[in-house]
């Protein structure tokens, strides 16, 4: 595990934002890092300001760096780099390495990593 602290320019990680209330404010978001660890809070206004705070120092907060950062949604068009196979994302789900899985299934019943898998474009279902 890392440190928030301890990220270099250029690296990605994850963060699970949770809308906590809507008001005249804006929307607050609760920040978690892995296992729901306690990220921060912020408050993102009406015209697209995001201010907020860190729960303890950066370096008390543990992330998970994204090793493989290609964020692949429900609907997106795949290419195997393999055999040019093709396939509509219909599941999409998040590792806690970071990664990526999706599959053709919404039950995901086959389910593929994106390494080696290419968006070539997106279907609205």
């Amino acid at each position: 595990m890392t440190a928030l602290a301890d990220l270099k320019a250029g690296q990605a990680f994850l963060f699970i934002a949770q809308v906590t209330l809507i008001d005249v404010a804006g929307t607050h978001l609760s920040l978690f890092g892995p296992a729901q660890a306690a990220g921060g809070t912020a408050l993102m206004d009406a015209s697209g300001v995001l201010t907020g705070q860190l729960a303890v120092p950066a370096a008390q907060i543990p992330v998970t760096v994204v090793t493989q950062f290609a964020a692949v949604s429900v609907g997106d068009v795949l290419a195997s780099d393999a055999n040019g196979e093709t396939a509509v994302a219909r599941w999409v789900a998040v590792q806690p390495d970071g990664t990526y899985q999706w599959s053709s299934s919404p039950a995901a019943h086959v389910v593929y990593r994106t390494a080696g898998w290419t968006i070539i474009g997106h279907v609205s279902l």
